[in-house]
């Protein structure tokens, strides 16, 4: 385990505990506030999105024990990201 795998690996953590954070609230506001959306996302795309953040979490935490390579891990959370990024152009489209 070296410095720039334990840095690389915590940043990847911290990316996708913000994505879990972000689409949580957004289920939580969904449900027990009285807030009215123009648009709301399906309930089954928030719980795969926070899914996708968790699978973030377990790539940062094999990057800082070095099971994975930095280059490796942020190539799979850029593929998270990406999938994320259509499923949201095909829900909202």
């Amino acid at each position: 385990m070296n410095n720039k795998s334990k840095i690389n690996g915590i940043l990847q953590i911290l990316m996708s505990i913000f994505w879990i954070y972000h689409y949580g609230i957004l289920l939580y506001q969904y449900h027990f506030t009285n807030i009215l959306f123009a648009f709301m996302y399906p309930n089954w795309t928030l719980i795969l999105f926070i899914f996708m953040g968790i699978l973030g979490i377990v790539i940062g935490s094999s990057v800082i024990l070095g099971k994975k390579k930095i280059k490796t891990g942020y190539l799979q959370i850029l593929g998270l990201l990406i999938i994320g990024i259509i499923i949201d152009l095909i829900v909202l489209s």
